[in-house]
């Protein structure tokens, strides 16, 4: 019987499970069925723009300390800028800012007092804010699986102010899902990991250079030189079994990959058309067709006069939530490369590119009090909608997602949408990944042939 673990699908998750394979000996074969690796975390040619960028605006925090192992292990940290620590400049409109930097102080108090005495919060904010923290400090964590959001956060009374400022960016920005819809304990996990643990640990991560030059190419450099095999514009398409395993793995061009153990690394939907086509439906316990998508809508902009400030920007009560600038490799001699974010675009992504582009001037002239065509002049423009962005993260989803385990011994399961206790974020694809793995470690050896 062959060696090889069979991962399929190339993106983080499957480059995770594919280096952490390698970690333990095992010989990884890689498949994914585009031209290259990296999956939602890719670079691409933009011909209309004729500019490399990025499928999207990826940050990273400090805190995502699988991340970061698996950039170690690639040669890849330094291509971060971690923040230490965190900052971000909020903007309530063109007079009014509020520039947050997390204090060097210990837990909560680095997060909680920048909030206190640097935001714009009435008396009845600061109450609030008190009395959040405190029930913050006494939650527990499983008790929240059932609450969206909304219904945690009015535990602790009102504060409009901030649930603009604070509650929803953050939970548009980290479950790319509206406030009132979205997991009250993934929201906890993002908070007591990333901004509440430590001052060190609560910046973001901000890419330097392109996705693709970070985690696509490094990771196909990495998998070769270390003994795998990628293979690229390769579907698997059927999987065959024997007794209580995967023995191989078909592909489109009807090649028989025979493996002793096998990772999928898909999405749910075409991990599902997989398992269907393959008469295996059962071997997860969970309906993975039960997911619902939210989507994220990316305007990159490449202008003659730099727009003002500085970034990453937070806009508060916006529909364009943030504006980053450019990674060095996207920008243009001459121009000044940003990217505009909305998250949870559902009721945008329907929105034609012009009815965008008017969306993004009147919110500069709200927040800059300059129009975007007629002052900061827009030369190019390239909009990225990924439909699919994530899975809608409500309390009803945390009953959907898998473990890494399946009922086949040698079967395993990645990707950030399978259960790893975090949202659906690069951290969790990456966990997922090293989970899946070690999850083949618990499966009885194939027998000898």
């Amino acid at each position: 019987m062959s060696s090889k673990v069979v991962i399929i699908g190339g993106g983080l998750a499957g480059i995770s499970a594919a280096v952490a394979a390698l970690a333990q000996g095992r010989q990884p074969l890689l498949l994914e069925r585009t031209a290259g690796l990296g999956g939602r975390a890719r670079s691409l040619f933009a011909r209309d723009v004729d500019s490399m960028i990025d499928n999207g605006q990826h940050v990273l925090a400090a805190s995502y300390h699988e991340t970061r192992r698996l950039l170690r292990r690639l040669g890849q940290e330094n291509a971060i800028h971690f923040q230490q620590p965190l900052s971000i400049h909020f903007r309530f409109n063109q007079r009014r800012n509020f520039p947050f930097r997390a204090w060097r102080l210990p837990a909560p108090l680095h997060f909680l007092l920048p909030l206190l005495f640097g935001a714009p919060l009435s008396r009845s904010d600061r109450r609030y804010l008190f009395r959040w923290g405190r029930r913050f400090r006494q939650t527990v964590p499983e008790q929240l699986k059932p609450l969206t959001v909304r219904q945690w956060l009015d535990e602790a009374g009102q504060s409009p102010l901030l649930e603009q400022l604070l509650w929803e960016p953050l939970t548009l920005a980290t479950l790319n899902t509206p406030l009132r819809q979205a997991s009250a304990f993934l929201l906890y996990q993002v908070l007591q990991k990333a901004f509440l643990s430590s001052a060190a640990t609560s910046g973001l991560g901000l890419a330097t250079r392109l996705l693709g030059e970070i985690f696509a190419r490094p990771a196909e450099q990495f998998i070769r030189q270390q003994g795998g095999e990628v293979r690229t514009f390769c579907t698997a398409k059927h999987l065959l079994r024997e007794g209580n395993r995967v023995s191989a793995v078909m592909t489109q061009k009807d090649e028989r990959i025979e493996a002793a153990e096998t990772i999928s690394a898909l999405p749910p939907n075409a991990l599902a058309r997989l398992l269907a086509d393959s008469g295996l439906s059962g071997i997860i316990p969970t309906d993975i067709t039960g997911f619902r998508y939210s989507p994220i809508i990316t305007v990159n902009l490449w202008c003659r006069r730099a727009i003002p400030g500085d970034f990453p920007a937070g806009l508060v009560d916006s529909p364009l939530q943030w504006i980053f600038e450019l990674p060095h490799p996207a920008q243009k001699p001459g121009l000044y490369g940003y990217t505009f974010v909305i998250s949870a675009a559902e009721h945008l992504v329907t929105m034609d590119a012009q009815t965008l582009l008017d969306l993004c001037d009147r919110e500069c002239r709200h927040f800059f009090a300059r129009g975007l065509r007629d002052h900061f002049q827009p030369v190019h423009y390239k909009i990225v909608k990924e439909k699919q962005a994530t899975f809608l993260q409500t309390p009803q989803s945390l009953t959907l997602r898998p473990p890494p385990r399946t009922s086949l011994a040698n079967f395993t399961l990645a990707g950030d949408w399978i259960d790893t206790g975090l949202p659906a974020t690069i951290e969790s694809a990456v966990l997922s990944g090293r989970m899946a793995v070690e999850a083949l470690g618990d499966a009885p050896a194939p027998p000898d042939t």
